[in-house]
This record gives structure tokens, sequence and C-alpha cells, in this order.
């Protein structure tokens, strides 16, 4: 074999090798998902009871006497009657930015409103609510779908701000 020929090869594998470690590079995991945050004020007025909305992204479930609460990921509870289990009713939608977890005790639901803890009273048979207490900072905050250094992201931070959930990143 003539060493000419040899070259080409190994240029073309080094040429790939190359390309391969810059895509890498670019698209790196911080590229991948963005936070998406809501000023601290904002993120507290938007717990509401809303109407009843298909069911896009579930997560938890807990049931109580006879509602089933279902965690949409990220965006509040959805509450279903099951009071005929044959045909149970989605009768409303609580809004609870940065929500991924649920537990009902004393006819209190508890959620996480991202890193707040809050207790939440249903009146009138779920047509409005009240949130009767709120436990700010106490849980960590929402950490991305893959692995993500913050740290430049936190020094340019807005202040007062609330990581409520990731999105797949959008350069558009």
């Amino acid at each position: 074999m003539k060493p000419q020929k040899l070259m080409w090869p190994i240029a073309g594998l080094a040429i790939a090798t190359f390309c391969l470690f810059l895509f890498s590079f670019t698209t790196s995991s911080h590229d991948q998902f963005e936070p998406i945050l809501m000023l601290r004020e904002d993120m507290e007025a938007a717990v509401q009871l809303r109407t009843s909305r298909d069911i896009e992204r579930p997560g938890k479930i807990w049931v109580f006497d006879q509602y089933i609460f279902v965690i949409e990921q990220y965006k509040g509870i959805h509450v279903l009657d099951n009071a005929d289990p044959r045909n149970p009713k989605n009768i409303g939608f609580i809004q609870i930015d940065g929500c991924t977890d649920v537990a009902v005790r004393n006819d209190i639901i508890y959620a996480n409103n991202a890193v707040d803890l809050i207790g939440v009273k249903t009146l009138a048979d779920y047509k409005a609510i009240s949130v009767v207490s709120r436990n700010r900072n106490i849980l960590p905050e929402l950490e991305s779908p893959e692995d993500w250094d913050s740290n430049d992201f936190q020094k340019h931070r807005p202040a007062n701000t609330v990581i409520v959930r990731w999105e797949p990143y959008n350069a558009n």
C-alpha cells in the first residue's frame, strides 16, 4: 500500500471526527432547554381555578373522596369528579405554575408552586378556591431536564424571578 492512498481516508476520518466534536459542542445541553421564569408576585397571583381542559402531560395522581387529582406537569392540577366511576367528569383545573406534586389532607390540597409549598381550600364543590397557606422557598428550584450549567444564567437572571418550567429551546 502506498502512503499517499492512506492519507485521504485518515484525513476524511479526522474531518468527520472534528465535525462531530463541533456539533456536540454547539448543541450543548443548555441549548436544548431554556428556563421559563415568572416574577414571584405574578406566580403567586396566578394560582386560580380555571375551566376544565384536556390532560396533555399527566403526572402524579391523587385520589381523595370522590375526586381524582391529576398533575399537568408544571401547569397545575386537573380535578375529576369520580362519583360515577364509569363516567368520571373533568370539572376544573387549578392553575399552579411549576406544579409537579400533589397531596390532600383534611380537605386541603397541597402542591408545589415551583419552590413554594401551598395549601389550597376548595369552596362550593370546586366552584372556587382559596390559597390558605404558602411556605416560600422551601423546595429546590426546578432543574433542567438535562445536565445544565447555570452559573452564567444565575449571573444575568432577573431579580425576583422563579423558574416555573423548562421548555425546549426555540432559537426563532
